[in-house]
C-alpha cells in the first residue's frame, strides 16, 4: 500500500510537469527591482512612512523564493518573550546568522495590541518583514480570536504606528490550520468571518490568507490531487496569497524516514499553482522532529524521530534552492527553537544549532 501511494505521487509529477515559467529574466530581476523590501535594498527609517506606495515598496513575487525565516511563538502578554528586548534579540540572530528576511508569528497567546507594537518596532529595527496571525487557540472559548483581530486593526489604525505598519506587515494569516482544527464552529462560519476580517484589512492594503494544509482530501482538495475540495473552493477566491503547510512528517505511513520526502513537495507545489493560479506561495509550516516523543505524535509508532532524520530533512530542503527559485516559492523553518515546540526547533534548549544550517539565497 505504501509503495502504491508513493508511486502515485511520482505519477503526479508527470501530470503537473516541472514548472519552467518565470525564468525569462533570471539575470535581470534584481536590476529591475533595485530597491524593494525586504530582499533588495529598501530600508525602513524608524516610524517614518516610506515615500512610495505599498505596491512599489514590497518586492514582487519574482523575488519571493527560498528561505524566508522562522516563526516566533508568542506566549501570554506577561511573558518575557513578548517584550521588545527578547523579540528584537531573536530578530537580530535570525537575520545575522541565517539571513532571515521575514518573521512569521505563530499561535500568539497575547491578544493585546502591545505584542504587535513590539513586533512592528523589531521589524523596523532589523529591516525585516512581519507576518501577523489571528489565533483561535485550543480553549473552549472560540471567540478569543476576535480579541486578536481587533488588536491588529487597532495597531493599523494607530495614528503614530499605523502609517508605517503596512510597510512592515507583509501579510496576515487568519488562523493556523483553521479548517483542520475545525475552529469557529466549522467551515461555514469560518469562511464568513474570514470575509469580514479581510474587509476590515482592505483599507490598509495588506494581503490576507489562511495558514493551512491543503492536502485534506474531500475538504480542501479532491481525492488524488485532481482539484480543490468544497471548502477549498470557498476559501480560494477570498485569500490573496498562499500560506501552506507541507508536512510529509504527518504521513508517517508513506514517509517513515526523511530520505524520500521530496516527491511530496514536487506534487504539492504544482497542485497549488494549478488550482490556485496567480497566488504567491509561502510554505509557512514544514517540519521534522529531532527527538522521539517531542511536540507532536506523527502516528504509526513515530518512526524516524531523531536528529539524523531531522538533519536529512533540512538538508534536502536546503539543497532545493533552484527549484524554489524556479517556481517562486518561499519557505519557513518550523520552528525557531525547542522552547517553542520540543524537537522541532532548529536551535536546541542550550541555544545551539542542532545542525549545519545555512540556506542559500540562490541569487
Amino acid at each position: 500500500m505504501v509503495l502504491s501511494i508513493y508511486l502515485l505521487l511520482i505519477g503526479f509529477l508527470f501530470q503537473f510537469g516541472s514548472a519552467t515559467d518565470l525564468t525569462a529574466s533570471e539575470n535581470q530581476l534584481e536590476d529591475r527591482y533595485p530597491t524593494c523590501f525586504p530582499f533588495n535594498g529598501a530600508r525602513l527609517n524608524g516610524l517614518e512612512k516610506p515615500p512610495v506606495s505599498r505596491a512599489d515598496w514590497w518586492c514582487p513575487q519574482e523575488l519571493q523564493y527560498g528561505f524566508m525565516g522562522y516563526p516566533l511563538e508568542m506566549d501570554n502578554c506577561s511573558d518575557p518573550s513578548n517584550l521588545f528586548p527578547k523579540i528584537n534579540a531573536d530578530f537580530q540572530r535570525m537575520k545575522r546568522e541565517f539571513g532571515a528576511t521575514m518573521v512569521r508569528i505563530y499561535a500568539p497567546q497575547c491578544r493585546s495590541v502591545s505584542i504587535w507594537e513590539n513586533l512592528l518596532r523589531a521589524g523596523i529595527a532589523n529591516n525585516m518583514a512581519v507576518l501577523p496571525q489571528v489565533w483561535w487557540g485550543f480553549e473552549a472559548n472560540q471567540s478569543l480570536w476576535k480579541l486578536t483581530a481587533n488588536s491588529i486593526v487597532d495597531l493599523l489604525s494607530d495614528p503614530e504606528l499605523g502609517p508605517v505598519a503596512p510597510y512592515v506587515f507583509h501579510s496576515i494569516a487568519f488562523g493556523s490550520e483553521p479548517i483542520g482544527d475545525d475552529v469557529d464552529g466549522g467551515p461555514t462560519q469560518f469562511t464568513a468571518d474570514l470575509k469580514a476580517f479581510k474587509a476590515r484589512i482592505v483599507p490598509f492594503q495588506i494581503p490576507v490568507t489562511i495558514s493551512e494544509d491543503w492536502d485534506r482530501p474531500g475538504i480542501m482538495s479532491n481525492q488524488n490531487w485532481t482539484g480543490l475540495g468544497p471548502v477549498g473552493m470557498e476559501i480560494a477566491p477570498i485569500i490573496d496569497l498562499i500560506h501552506v503547510h507541507i508536512m510529509p512528517y504527518y504521513h508517517a505511513n508513506i514517509f517513515p524516514t526523511a530520505d524520500n520526502v521530496w516527491p511530496y513537495f514536487e506534487t504539492y507545489i504544482p497542485f497549488l499553482r494549478k488550482y490556485l493560479p496567480g497566488k504567491p506561495i509561502l510554505i509557512s509550516q514544514t517540519l521534522w522532529s529531532s527527538i522521539l516523543g517531542g511536540s507532536h505524535d506523527r502516528g504509526y509508532g513515530n518512526p524516524g524521530e531523531n536528529i539524523g532524520n531531522f538533519t536529512l530533512y533540512w538538508n534536502i530542503i536546503q539543497s532545493k534552492c533552484q527549484y524554489f527559485k524556479r517556481l517562486r516559492v518561499g519557505w519557513f523553518v518550523h520552528t525557531y527553537d525547542d522552547s517553542q515546540e520540543p524537537g522541532l526547533g532548529m536551535i536546541n534548549d542550550s541555544g545551539q544549532l542542532k545542525m549545519d544550517f545555512n540556506p542559500p539565497r540562490c541569487m
